[in-house]
């Protein structure tokens, strides 16, 4: 019987001080790890303007627009600027599949420089070195 005791009180004991153990755990608050910042400095990459042509109503509207490509990575920026024509070329010729209201407008715009991003970024994607572009950033839009 005195064995009985014994290992009883010897389970209780590792039983209250493994929930301790727990709960000490379990309260303690994890290491913050702040995000990874990325401390290269920007590239930037002008595109000539893009000049596009729609018909509204019965009338022709001209929209001029210039996008600027920014990244961080320099080989994307020297691909960015030996493939300008290409880009300004992909830029027009999705101008030429909206309609004018698909740009006007701010939320227009935001749509726009979203799939110049796209755009970009699919005309490199199959390149064996890969290929950063944080954003492009409308700088010009003129209406006539």
């Amino acid at each position: 019987m005195n064995k009985m005791v014994v290992i009883g009180i010897a389970v209780a004991a590792l039983l209250i001080g493994g929930g301790g153990a727990a709960v000490f755990f379990m309260n303690q608050e994890p290491a913050q790890q702040g995000p990874v910042v990325d401390a290269r400095p920007f590239q930037y990459v002008p595109v000539p303007s893009v000049v596009a042509n729609f018909q509204v109503g019965s009338g022709m509207r001209y929209v001029q627009i210039t996008v600027n490509l920014q990244t961080r990575d320099v080989p994307s920026s020297d691909k960015m600027k030996a493939n300008t024509p290409l880009i300004q070329g992909e830029i027009l010729m999705l101008l030429q599949e909206l309609r004018f209201s698909d740009i006007d407008g701010s939320e227009g715009k935001k749509n726009l420089v979203a799939q110049i991003e796209q755009r970009v970024t699919a005309l490199f994607s199959g390149e064996p070195e890969p290929f950063e572009l944080e954003r492009a950033v409308l700088t010009g839009f003129v209406v006539q």
